[in-house]
């Protein structure tokens, strides 16, 4: 279980602050119904870590981590309760050593320079910033992240389905974290099918999916040059030429070649391919895996549907 690839095939971590052990497998269930098969329970409550283990007990594939974890016997424990993953609100380097020496990813709390590179030094790369809003949120991510050119951030507290999406059109957030998707009174009235719900509204939130773009196939650039000048002349949607295609504003993409599609392809917006891709295949939609295209830093940027529909094929590319 690759933990890192599995938050941010996600983008979204509920952090919830259980108290009964015997309807947090209930809880987990809502979560997993919702697409959201991942949780880290806050070390908090008297019975929190009771609380982990049920809920790995009742569903061992979910990823669950400990959170709010301050000293080392606590890491021990949640380690014996099955906990996948470790987050901590500060940066502690004797308690990251520790997690490193039992094999548990761990996610501190750095919010500093200082921090950063002391987390960097003990190789790594992924840091919870909390609490976000009351920190700048993304504004002072942007910031910390100038002089670093490799590090995520797990954002925390603050977050909501109103701003999540603020977060997430960045590369350098990992995931968001928070209690928005399963509220404390719907968890203590075991509103379910409520959470689950709201689990849903996450997931699109965080996939973020728009329409970008029409693309026309044209069978050399003169057509496609032309296609475009035809959209100009009676909409004065500005041209802009390319090599492979050229564009009509950014609402027609008219191709000098034949690209997927009888007739052309819908392009979508979405706030990750990689979230994304991730999405379609555990919904068993089918991909094309010859069309991957990804930048010269290897991140994808945009990926085809296997299935085409009124002629059209159908791919989605990463939001600016």
């Amino acid at each position: 279980m690759d933990v890192m690839t599995i938050i941010r095939e996600h983008g979204v971590i509920p952090v919830l602050g259980l108290k009964d052990p015997a309807t947090a497998p209930q809880l987990a269930e809502a979560l997993c119904k919702g697409g959201l098969p991942l949780l880290e329970i806050t070390m908090r409550a008297p019975l929190a870590m009771d609380c982990l283990k049920a809920v790995k007990a009742a569903k061992p594939d979910m990823l669950v981590g400990a959170g709010t974890i301050l000293r080392m016997e606590q890491v021990d424990q949640a380690k014996a309760a099955g906990a996948d993953f470790i987050v901590t609100p500060g940066f502690n380097p004797k308690l990251v050593a520790h997690c490193q020496e039992l094999g548990l990813p761990v996610v501190p709390g750095c919010v500093t320079p200082t921090e950063i590179e002391a987390g960097m030094e003990l190789g790594l790369t992924t840091f919870k910033f909390f609490p976000s809003e009351a920190l700048g949120g993304m504004a002072n991510i942007k910031q910390l992240c100038g002089p670093y050119s490799n590090i995520q951030f797990i954002p925390t507290a603050g977050i909501t389905l109103t701003n999540m999406q603020d977060y997430l059109i960045s590369d350098r957030i990992a995931a968001v974290g928070g209690s928005f998707m399963a509220p404390a009174a719907m968890v203590d009235s075991q509103h379910w099918d409520g959470i689950t719900a709201l689990c849903q509204m996450a997931v699109e939130k965080s996939l973020g999916f728009s329409l970008a773009h029409i693309g026309i196939n044209g069978e050399s650039r003169e057509e496609g040059l032309a296609t475009a000048q035809w959209f100009a002349k009676r909409f004065g949607f500005p041209v802009k030429e390319g090599g492979k295609s050229n564009f009509a504003a950014t609402y027609v993409e008219c191709c000098n070649q034949q690209f997927p599609g009888k007739f052309g392809h819908i392009g979508i917006f979405t706030l990750s391919p990689l979230r994304a891709e991730a999405y379609f295949k555990a919904k068993g939609i089918p991909l094309r895996e010859e069309f991957r295209n990804v930048d010269s830093s290897g991140k994808l940027v945009a990926v085809y549907l296997a299935e085409e529909v009124g002629g059209f094929a159908v791919h989605v590319v990463k939001k600016s």
